[in-house]
């Protein structure tokens, strides 16, 4: 991504709705998958370490990110040591880490089975990896463009990609669910204002003002759900895998 966008994601994750939303979905997953203070955890494209920080004392976390601002100011923020290096030949050896999340980086990635087989062959036997991705190709934006995202995954197709690698599904669950009609919308109608804003920034630094109370609140109702159901549809996934 460009330095604006690790710029403006410092800025807001702390606050913004989905930030502090899809964490709360992360944490409950994590804690679901037995990961624990003691577990060494290695976070794929931990950007810039918001994850980590908000996981602070759940586990022994390392980051790993291909921009090296972006890894700066995840070991800022986070305390954790932090590698620069490419999800696709990670400089660790095998069966490193007992867990692995991959937030909202695999779109990032040409080469998304390599990062995957990756993942496999750092976890031990038996670990959790999670991940959430983006879906619907349909829906891709001046918002994907913008964080250089390679696509937008349809849900068997990211499922095939992890099992192609070795992992058995545990958990697939679809998330930003009560807020996809409208983000849905916006998304398609912003393919058209793309056309004519080729440099846009995403979505997170749109200023929702006091909105944001309110969408927080959407997003805890949500958080809800997923902790015991599977939801039906919505914007992106949560997989966790073995």
């Amino acid at each position: 991504m460009e330095d604006r966008e690790y710029e403006c994601m410092a800025a807001v994750e702390d606050r913004h709705f989905w930030f502090v939303g899809i964490r709360g979905m992360i944490l409950d997953a994590y804690i679901a998958a037995g990961l624990d203070h003691d577990s060494r955890v290695l976070d794929v494209g931990c950007a810039t370490g918001g994850m980590m920080a908000a996981l602070s004392g759940l586990g022994r976390f390392t980051g790993l990110d291909a921009n090296p601002k972006a890894a700066e100011m995840a070991r800022v923020k986070s305390g954790n040591p932090v590698v620069i290096g490419n999800a696709t030949a990670m400089p660790f050896d095998d069966d490193a880490f007992d867990g692995v999340t991959a937030l909202d980086v695999l779109e990032h990635i040409e080469d998304d089975a390599a990062a995957v087989r990756e993942i496999r062959r750092v976890l031990k036997p038996g670990g959790p990896l999670i991940a959430t991705v983006p879906c619907h190709p349909a829906l891709y934006s001046g918002h994907d463009k913008a964080l250089h995202h390679v696509r937008r995954y349809k849900r068997l197709q990211f499922i095939a990609l992890l099992e192609n690698a070795g992992f058995t599904i545990e958990r697939a669950t679809w998330t930003n669910s009560l807020l996809f009609p409208a983000v849905a919308a916006h998304r398609l109608a912003s393919r058209l204002l793309w056309m004519n804003q080729p440099d846009r920034p995403s979505d997170a630094a749109a200023k929702v003002g006091p909105m944001n109370h309110l969408l927080t609140r959407v997003f805890e109702a949500e958080r809800s759900l997923v902790r015991k159901h599977d939801l039906p549809f919505g914007l992106s996934m949560l997989v966790v895998a073995r």
